[in-house]
């Protein structure tokens, strides 16, 4: 018989179906001439089947049942991959060797952070019973040999007892009590993955694999400096280890990040620290990434178990969840606890069911209304023993089921949120345990996951106190996936002993002290808490029934409408408008016949939410409100001019409608009030100003001051070679600057263009006058925009640097800016590569630094453009992700808001009321025309918010415009 993992079939010549008959071999569901079609490798001619048919086939201890199929005339019998690998003789990718010395980690040693301020402890050697002196000895030896532990021969700062178990096959595991040492022992603080960060990993994953390593934390070794935490006593002396341990609170983190690292480019390759599942879309990918995985895992020397590591599943669990084809769903383990319920039958139990029911209730509707019949009996005042069996009847049934059914439904619990409190509820009862996973945010305390187990007949003669103990670590490690390597948690018990039992310096009975050095690696406190808070206790009492459907109360629905209707809205307005509501009464329709127009569609999909009292529509605790009320609604939820997100969480609380955001949103940007002292419109993309063509074409003037002196700065500066020139003068008039301008250009000569702010001497007809004669164009930024002159206004922010680090030096200003004038002309610049005097002269500056020889000025024009433009680019393409910029759709006509860049008074909004028509833009610049005045003005569109238009109801019809007065 030869195995095939080319083919997915079973092959048997028809000598060997002879034989098989011959012998009477039990075979089934024959069929003669099968409609299937083989083809052997290489060849197009199919071959001849004659007939099929189901056999067992066992290899050791593996037994399945499979398909057949009987080729005539053909030589060797095969074996197809799907049926040899459930079989266990064919192995997917390549099988790791066992080594016999155990092994570790290739080129990793950890270091377990210890807190040298904790006093150490020294505890004495505790005496083993004698049967099992032997085997501890026997370990012993095997650890060493195993290069696990070594013996220490002086004195150690640490000492912890050893603790041995009794395995169910007869040997033994040592455990070490490291619940003192672990108070020096400090977190790695390195995050265990959570099912919330995985879950986009498996999206379209169909194909799993799960591998598990063998003594994972004995394959790390540790330290020689941290060794010394770990040393243990026994009756042979001293030991400590020399590999990483179960029992330190941090190891689970140190191997975590240890192992993230090794399988950093193993694709599809996901761990919870030793567990390690790898996960594809088909078998192909999936059987190239588990072969990387094993490949990089030899590599570095990982030992498998090869016992526990399963192989092209169709579904896994990993971290509490389910992993399969159709998606990620929770365990359902974490649910059971509720699904296997049973009904109450004594008052005492009816008030445990009831506590559990109270503590969720925030999140289950009609809680009242399902609770009524079990508090039926509590008004019967009978005795907690007393029975209830002859009281229950079908509405107790449906109620209980209901109930069941909201506790386990996935909106009623909560998702784990590793950065919250989080405490476990455990209870212990004389047939069972249950536990309850809890964490608590600003909202209160949220279910995260239910357990319980039933108690074995040995169990069940457990003193209470062992009971209540074994509940705590059954929880524990029931909710391991959530709490293993978590900071802290708190285990919460109504058995007050258990509080001296859990603490560090106790001793108690052989049993319960096993229990708690299984609990060594998880970080938590004991806390007592009377028995009638602890919602676990049904857990561990009652089992399942089925889920069934609920009736309304009609006081309790009486009191959710008086609670949720608005108060500028009479409970009668609300009735009255409901019953003349075509949409309601489409709905009453579809509730009461089940047969449901189109134009109420949305209201099917929430039938089971939906009920009617006194004609009033409600949607579990809210009021649907009748289209001709909605204004009104709307407008009592924005008093106040509450923000989208506000109005939306007051109006939801109380109300509903469809599309209730949608009118939410829109009521809200055609509120004038609230456009007024919104953010105003985002920035547009940064666009560069082109390199002029040469020199002196294009400049950029400005007035710098007034100085502590009195003085201002006249700045110019060449846009092309960022050659710029400094007077110093008391005058900024008009006339002072064109008699400035009139000495720099008749060395210099005129340029095409002149960009300048909106100061009053730049903006007068006399400069304008200047400028035209000169045939120079002048260009004035936006008002309040002075980045649109950004060069000339960066230089000023490089002079007054220079200016201030002269008033820290005491130094002479005046001739402190001439230096550095002189210094920033002849340096290259960042952005063209050369000096400004280079690119304006045509020649290098002389200065004071020595030059082996006079340069004969080469330069070539394009060379210093191409890198003008690459870094203009990358500070555009920068600041455009920084301010999240984008074009705005600002068109002609368009009505907006101006910036009040001038206020009056603190309380003056943002914005000013009076609406401005847009006349044109470009890019950022935006002329406008004052609706009031008449007035233009020029304003960079981030001064400028949008009106909105008026808020319309997606209800209602087109021409039923809604407003919201500011």
């Amino acid at each position: 018989m030869l195995i095939d993992s080319g083919s997915k079939s079973n092959l048997i010549t028809d000598k060997s179906w002879v034989y098989l008959k011959q012998n009477k071999v039990k075979i089934f569901n024959q069929v003669r001439n099968p409609d299937k079609v083989f083809l052997a490798y290489g060849s197009k001619t199919p071959l001849n089947i004659i007939g099929s048919f189901e056999a067992e086939i066992q290899v050791g201890q593996n037994i399945k049942v499979d398909t057949f199929y009987v080729i005539k005339g053909g030589t060797k019998n095969l074996i197809g991959k799907n049926t040899a690998t459930a079989l266990g003789i064919l192995k997917i990718g390549f099988h790791i060797n066992v080594i016999e010395s155990f092994p570790k980690f290739k080129n990793v040693i950890v270091d377990i952070p210890i807190d040298e301020s904790v006093t150490p402890v020294v505890q004495p050697y505790r005496r083993i019973p004698v049967p099992l002196e032997a085997k501890v000895e026997a370990k012993l030896l095997e650890l060493i040999e195993s290069d696990i532990i070594e013996a220490v021969n002086e004195p150690s700062k640490w000492v912890s007892p050893i603790v041995p178990v009794l395995k169910e096959n007869g040997e033994i595991r040592i455990c070490i009590d490291m619940r003192r040492a672990n108070k020096a022992i400090m977190r790695e603080n390195h995050p265990l993955p959570t099912m919330d960060v995985l879950l986009p990993n498996f999206k379209n994953a169909k194909v799993f694999s799960r591998l598990d390593i063998r003594n994972a934390f004995h394959q790390l070794e540790l330290s020689e400096n941290c060794r010394y935490i770990t040393t243990f006593i026994t009756s042979k002396g001293l030991y400590r280890y020399k590999r990483l341990m179960f029992g330190i609170t941090c190891a689970p983190e140190i191997f975590q990040k240890t192992l993230e690292r090794i399988l950093a480019k193993c694709e599809g390759t996901k761990n919870f620290v030793d567990d390690i599942v790898i996960f594809g879309q088909n078998d192909e990918e999936h059987d190239k990434r588990l072969k990387k995985t094993l490949e990089t895992l030899k590599n570095n020397n990982v030992l498998l178990n090869d016992q526990k590591c399963q192989y092209r599943l169709k579904k896994v669990n990993f971290l509490g969840h389910t992993l399969t084809a159709e998606g990620v769903t929770p365990l359902e383990s974490y649910i059971a606890g509720i699904l296997s319920f049973r009904k109450p039958n004594t008052i005492e139990e009816t008030q445990s069911f009831l506590g559990l029911i109270n503590y969720v209730g925030k999140w289950i509707p009609n809680l009242a209304t399902l609770t009524e019949p079990f508090r039926m009996f509590l008004r019967l005042k009978l005795s907690k023993h007393a029975s209830i069996q002859k009281y229950w009847s079908k509405e107790q049934e449906c109620s209980f089921n209901k109930l069941k059914e909201c506790l386990a439904n996935i909106r009623t619990l909560g998702y784990y949120n590793p950065n919250e409190k989080t405490q476990v509820m455990a209870d212990a009862s004389p047939v069972g345990l249950g536990a309850v996973l809890i964490q608590i945010n600003d909202q209160g305390p949220r279910v995260i996951a239910f357990g319980n187990k039933s108690l074995t007949e040995c169990e069940r003669r457990y003193c209470q106190t062992e009971k209540e103990a074994l509940a705590l670590v059954w929880a524990v490690e029931h909710f391991k996936v959530y709490l293993y390597g978590k900071d802290s948690f708190e285990l919460i018990t109504d058995h007050k002993p258990l509080e001296a039992i859990f603490h560090p310096k106790s001793k108690p009975c052989a049993r319960i002290e096993r229990w708690v050095l299984r609990l060594q690696s998880f970080n938590f406190k004991v806390i007592y808490k009377p028995g009638k808070s602890n919602i676990a206790d049904p857990l561990s009492r009652l089992c399942i029934q089925q889920r069934s459907t609920h009736e309304f109360d009609e006081e309790q629905v009486q009191q959710i409408i008086e609670y949720a209707r608005p108060v500028a809205v009479p409970l009668e307005e609300i009735r009255s408008h409901s019953k003349r509501d075509s949409e309601i009464r489409k709905v009453w329709e579809g509730l009461n016949t089940n047969n449901w127009d189109d134009s109420v569609r949305q209201y099917k999909l929430l039938d089971t939410e939906l009920c009617f009292q006194d004609n009033i529509l409600l949607r579990g605790t809210r009021i649907v409100i009748p289209r001709d009320l909605r204004r009104l609604v709307l407008e009592a939820a924005h008093e106040g001019h509450p923000g989208i997100v506000a109005m939306k969480n007051r109006i939801r609380a109380k109300v509903w409608w469809p599309h209730i955001d949608k009118d939410v949103e829109k009521v809200i940007k055609s509120c004038k009030g609230c456009t007024l002292v919104s953010t105003p419109l985002l920035p547009n993309p940064l666009k560069r100003r082109e390199l002029p063509q040469d020199a002196w074409i294009d400049v950029a003037i400005d007035y710098m001051g007034p100085l502590p002196s009195g003085e201002y700065l006249f700045v110019i500066v060449d846009y092309y070679s960022r050659y710029k020139e400094i007077k110093i003068t008391r005058d900024i008039s008009t006339s002072f600057t064109v008699k400035s301008l009139q000495e720099i250009f008749s060395r210099l000569g005129n340029p095409v263009s002149i960009t300048s702010d909106n100061g009053r001497q730049f903006t007068s007809a006399e400069f304008k006058g200047f400028c035209k004669e000169r045939c120079i164009n002048l260009y004035n930024s936006i008002p309040y925009w002075p980045q649109q002159n950004g060069e000339v206004e960066r230089q000023n922010r490089d002079i007054l640097k220079r200016l201030k680090i002269s008033q820290a030096l005491k130094k002479d200003w005046k001739v402190e800016l001439m230096n550095y004038l002189t210094m920033y002309n002849s340096t290259p610049h960042t952005v063209t590569g050369k000096s400004p005097s280079e690119l304006f002269f045509k020649r290098t500056f002389r200065d004071k630094i020595p030059n082996i020889k006079d340069t004969e000025y080469s330069i070539i024009n394009e060379d210093v453009r191409d890198r003008d433009q690459m870094e203009k680019e990358k500070g555009r393409d920068y600041a455009n992700r920084k301010r999240r910029a984008k074009e705005t759709e600002l068109e002609g006509g368009t009505k907006v808001y101006v910036k009040n860049l001038v206020k009056e008074s603190k309380v003056t909004p943002p914005f000013s009321s009076v609406p401005h028509t847009v006349l044109d833009k470009r890019g950022g610049d935006v002329r406008l025309r004052n609706d009031n005045t008449g007035e233009e003005v020029r304003r960079n569109i981030l001064h400028l918010k949008k009106v909105e238009g008026q808020w319309q109801s997606i209800n209602n019809d087109a021409n039923d415009n809604v407003s919201i007065a500011a």
